[in-house]
């Protein structure tokens, strides 16, 4: 028999943030609880419904029934995910880790694993894909783009960003962004470099499973509008940010 895991006094909390994930949201709670017991703190999950029409609250509240440790939100509204994971923060224990994984259970919450190794050095550690290849071309090209534009605009050197990630709240708790989408992601990371240049920032692999059907709308001549929009409007919101922070140090 194994010996159980002496927890630490951390926490770790787990944002899903779910959209019309009906049919993989139970799926993506059980990877979770799976892991669970070989990590090195307790966790909490929360659970948000972004506004879904199909079954997904009700999966939810049967989910936090069966499981003490689910807990969910349901949004006004579809919000987005970048917003729906910074208003989570509201309800987080403040001296809690957090990690974001999506209801459609593409990510494989064993990656966890690598993240947690890094924690002690480290405030905020970015995933990047430990196994592209799970990625169509088409998807890896789309993604890279995007990642290669966000770098040159905001001067980044990470490898990705809009993956598993895992970080201490403090981190990023009161940080208001402007850009949807994916794009709220470098602006996020941005503001709190500018808020704190001291934070300690690394990265580790993760694991996908990629998608059992359909295909990215990625190249999409307004998916590709959309994208560059919202890293302009993230691009502008951080250049006001950062006069805020200058004119606050001279202060």
């Amino acid at each position: 028999m194994t010996n159980a895991i002496e927890k630490e006094d951390d926490l770790l909390t787990i944002i899903i943030p779910c959209l019309n994930e009906e049919g993989a949201i139970g799926e993506t709670v059980a990877d979770i609880l799976s892991v669970a017991p070989a990590l090195p703190m307790p966790i909490k999950i929360w659970m948000v419904d972004d506004g879904s029409t199909d079954g997904t609250r009700q999966v939810m509240e049967s989910l936090c029934e069966r499981h003490p440790e689910c807990n969910m939100r349901v949004n006004p509204h579809n919000m987005g995910i970048g917003r729906t994971v910074l208003s989570t923060y509201e309800v987080i224990d403040p001296k809690s880790w957090v990690t974001v994984i999506p209801g459609d259970n593409e990510f494989r919450f064993e990656s966890i694993h690598n993240f947690m190794k890094l924690r002690h050095d480290h405030d905020v550690v970015l995933g990047y894909f430990g196994n592209p290849i799970i990625r169509t071309f088409t998807r890896r090209m789309a993604s890279n783009a995007f990642r290669s534009l966000a770098c040159l605009l905001y001067g980044y050197n990470f490898r990705y960003l809009n993956g598993m990630k895992m970080y201490r709240l403090w981190a990023f708790q009161g940080i208001e962004v402007q850009s949807g989408g994916f794009a709220y992601n470098a602006e996020l990371v941005a503001k709190a470099i500018l808020r704190k240049p001291t934070l300690r920032i690394g990265e580790a692999p993760f694991v996908a499973r990629g998608r059992a059907a359909g295909s990215t709308t990625a190249f999409k001549p307004k998916a590709i509008l959309r994208a560059v929009r919202e890293l302009n409007r993230g691009v502008q919101s951080v250049n006001q940010y950062r006069n805020q922070v200058i004119r606050a140090e001279d202060a």
